[in-house]
């Protein structure tokens, strides 16, 4: 029983739900890219007649055997696993990547901004939450706590916070979003740093983008004990992700 009632709202929830309607698509994607076999370029043995009927008619002063070379050039190109791939998968797999990548930061600031609080209304602080609410994002995390819970120590070289360095960083790189920029082969500008990976290792970062918010929030229960802290217990379906297994036992031996 809590003798000072807390009582608060629980927007969070919209941004919780919208996560999790998102697994599903996320793991049909998964599975079919996972079994992907490119078509053979035999298959492409129309659009190749067709390419070199376009070229002969747009460049009839140039040789057939010119044309056909150019053409076979094309169709290797086009017949290769990997650009099969990215024509099949690339626009699929970037819209869940982003749209994980801005939800699953949204809701790990909402647990934060929600645990600092309660915490420091529990601790009778709450005037100082306007300062930790514009503090940076993981600073909130790693250090905010320790103001109404001076235990506590955020897992420092585990698979969580990798996950919550990547997170910030991946997020930040869209939201603020500048190119790169290369002029006479000199570089101008640096960009923001928005990094893309082999799309395996993409899909492994979004199963722990998918996963940190609850893992962030099972930590917490287990960090901070005597705050009223009932924070997303509901992760289904998503799963923890492997590299998150074990922070807290992690944290607890430090």
């Amino acid at each position: 029983m809590n003798p000072k009632n807390f009582v608060h709202t629980a927007h969070y929830t919209y941004i919780d739900a919208a996560l999790r309607a998102r697994w599903d698509t996320f793991c049909t994607l998964e599975a079919e890219m996972a079994e992907f076999v490119p078509k053979p370029i035999d298959e492409y043995g129309s659009h190749r007649e067709k390419e070199i009927e376009r070229l002969r008619i747009l460049n009839p002063d140039a040789s057939v055997e010119r044309l056909v070379a150019s053409v076979d050039k094309q169709i290797q190109f086009l017949s290769s696993h990997d650009w099969q791939f990215h024509e099949l998968f690339d626009q699929r797999h970037m819209i869940g990547y982003v749209d994980v990548i801005m939800l699953s930061y949204a809701l790990c600031e909402a647990l934060i901004n929600a645990i600092l609080a309660i915490g420091l209304a529990n601790a009778e602080s709450v005037e100082l939450f306007p300062l930790f609410e514009k503090a940076d994002f993981k600073k909130k995390w790693l250090f905010g706590p320790k103001s109404f819970s001076p235990t506590y120590r955020f897992p420092h070289g585990t698979g969580l916070h990798e996950t919550l360095v990547m997170l910030s960083r991946q997020r930040n790189a869209l939201v603020h979003h500048k190119i790169e920029l290369e002029v006479n082969g000199t570089k101008l500008l640096e960009g923001s740093g928005f990094e893309r990976k082999q799309y395996d290792e993409e899909q492994r970062w979004l199963r722990r983008f998918f996963s940190l918010p609850y893992d962030l929030a099972e930590f917490i229960r287990e960090s901070i004990k005597g705050v009223p802290l009932m924070l997303l217990f509901d992760r289904k379906p998503i799963e923890i992700a492997a590299a998150h297994v074990g922070a807290q036992k992690a944290s607890a031996a430090r």
